[in-house]
């Protein structure tokens, strides 16, 4: 009887082992589907789900302040949507690793110009996105402009020249005094910030600020 109590606790612990281990591996995996694998930010996809849910929270707190509920703190949302200019010609020229030294620079930079609990991802090959927690949007032009400052001085040993490294930003607020306007759809949100780098990017001549 007692041999039997014995076995079964062992077997008890061993499977309390298993679900353990078995967690840490979803969780694992989980990360590694929401995580770049060049820079380590966020990728497309778990920046959209980490997004939606400040973004609604912003939503819920301006519909609780009409409806004068309390219990949200969330009161803006903003993004900045950002591309590196020309790192095709930095690939053409000093290749690939440089290229992607150039990407990984520039993500540390946009990781270190906010705070902890914002959302920073790759969008996708040069293009980035951040998500600023109750920033309104002359606070993400600001924040913009020192990533713009700091890129500006990042220095890549491969590339011998002192080439200047810029980018074309985007900025939008899912509530804008400016434009008298609440938008707490996140993919319209960002094709609007998407419009505004391209327009930096185009219409200003590339290392400018576009807010819409």
């Amino acid at each position: 009887m007692a041999e039997s109590i014995k076995q079964l606790k062992n077997e008890i612990k061993r499977l309390v082992s298993l679900t353990e281990k078995k967690d840490k591996e979803i969780v694992r995996l989980q990360m590694a589907a929401d995580r770049d694998f060049l820079t380590g930010l966020y990728n497309r996809q778990g920046f959209v789900r980490e997004a939606w849910k400040f973004l609604n929270e912003a939503g819920h707190a301006v519909h609780a302040k009409k409806e004068k509920r309390k219990g949200f703190n969330i009161k803006n949302f903003s993004l900045i949507f950002i591309d590196i200019d020309d790192l095709k010609k930095v690939n053409d020229i000093y290749g690939h690793k440089s290229g992607d030294k150039l990407l990984k620079s520039a993500a540390e930079i946009f990781s270190n110009s906010v705070r902890e609990f914002d959302v920073v991802a790759r969008w996708g090959g040069d293009e980035f996105i951040i998500g600023l927690l109750d920033a309104s949007e002359n606070e993400a032009y600001k924040v913009a402009a020192k990533m713009k400052n700091k890129l500006a001085r990042l220095r890549i040993p491969e590339v011998k020249e002192k080439r200047k490294f810029t980018a074309s930003f985007g900025v939008i607020s899912a509530i804008s005094k400016r434009r008298k306007e609440e938008i707490f759809n996140l993919y319209e949100l960002i094709e609007r910030a998407d419009i505004a780098m391209y327009q930096a990017k185009k219409n200003m001549g590339k290392n400018f600020i576009m807010a819409l």
